[in-house]
């Protein structure tokens, strides 16, 4: 179990919004997180004064484009393979994980669902518009209650669209490049608006996500300091190894706990992690991740590199900070991840908890 030396962590949040989701909600601050989790927060630091962010060229479409066929795993796991990276979650790597839960401490990630009115545009015509909403309406039936048979019971109806800032698993069918979806299943042919993604749907993931989880702490990456809101890029994930002797493994999962940049400093794109990161991970074997910032050229492509390339699953919306407290106060910067989605059939995502267990 890899140790760091503790220091006192000053709480941070994260913009979960990968730029592809149009959003009206308000959230409070919340983190993004994940299995291997960069935090890029807000820190005291007696001894050190983070360095400013050295600009670097952007990723450009065409690297992108490029990288839709270089780091491709169509294929990889058989023709009909529907889990993608997750395959690289072995029997051993949950074992491994599992080994981690010693202490009994069990950390959330999950935002607090904020209750946000249903849009204009879907109340007309019930469709999906890319906005997030959530809505719930309650119940309590009468005692005696002739009508239902359910006297004194209480109930109620949600309607919500998963993807936007609430924390939620992305199915590999929510994203699709030039007609098709990972693995080369063809949209046209999976997709209706009545039964959803025949491929890809969450269902495929009905055995849920049981592997370990590694926090990279940025707040607390010595050689070189980061300012708060800077991009992790590749050297950030191997400086924060050399430090805590911890090394990202085939079935890892990999996320970033990042604070929010100085008001001024901040750009439309969301992300702790640079997406030139991804070639990275492809080769270290990354099974989940998060928070990756897309390219101004193409917001979506962050989606579309992760989900339909690689197969790689995106967990959007985690909250970390009180896991990036947890881990300096227990010295411990890995732990078990549950992540348990609804069977949901046709599903292009769903509201999750995860679990984090130290």
């Amino acid at each position: 179990m890899a140790r760091l030396d503790s220091h006192s962590v000053v709480s941070a949040e994260q913009a979960s919004d990968s730029g592809q989701e149009k959003t009206h909600m308000i959230l409070k601050p919340t983190i993004g997180a994940g299995v291997l989790i960069i935090c890029c927060g807000l820190a005291v630091h007696a001894q050190q004064t983070p360095s400013a962010e050295t600009p670097r060229p952007e990723v450009t479409k065409a690297q992108v484009q490029r990288w839709m066929t270089e780091l491709s795993n169509w294929g990889r796991w058989g023709k009909d393979d529907q889990l993608g990276t997750l395959n690289l979650i072995t029997p051993e790597k949950r074992r491994q994980a599992q080994a981690l839960a010693k202490r009994g401490v069990v950390v959330s990630l999950e935002q607090t669902v904020a209750l946000v009115p249903m849009p204009e545009a879907t109340k007309r015509d019930g469709r999906s518009h890319a906005i997030s909403f959530y809505e719930i309406r309650f119940r309590t039936f009468p005692d005696p209650d002739l009508e239902t048979g359910n006297p004194g019971f209480s109930s109620d109806i949600k309607e919500y669209h998963v993807h936007g800032p609430m924390t939620h698993l992305d199915a590999l069918c929510h994203a699709s490049y030039q007609g098709k979806w990972y693995n080369g299943f063809v949209l046209a042919q999976g997709f209706s608006d009545q039964a959803g993604c025949a491929k890809l749907g969450t269902e495929a993931v009905k055995q849920g996500i049981v592997t370990r989880g590694i926090l990279v702490d940025m707040t607390r990456l010595k050689n070189p300091s980061r300012p708060a809101g800077a991009r992790a890029y590749v050297e950030d994930l191997e400086a924060w190894e050399r430090q805590t002797g911890l090394k990202v493994s085939p079935g890892d999962a990999l996320f970033v706990y990042n604070a929010p940049a100085p008001p001024g400093n901040r750009t439309g794109l969301g992300g702790s992690m640079d997406i030139s990161v991804l070639p990275w991970m492809k080769a270290r074997g990354v099974s989940i991740t998060s928070a990756i910032r897309s390219i101004p050229e193409d917001p979506r492509a962050n989606h579309v590199v992760s989900l339909v390339a690689m197969g790689l699953h995106l967990l959007d919306g985690p909250r970390l900070d009180e896991l990036a407290q947890t881990a300096a106060r227990l010295n411990q910067w890995e732990f078990l991840l549950v992540i348990a989605p609804p069977n949901v059939p046709g599903s292009t995502g769903e509201l999750v908890n995860p679990l984090a267990m130290f």
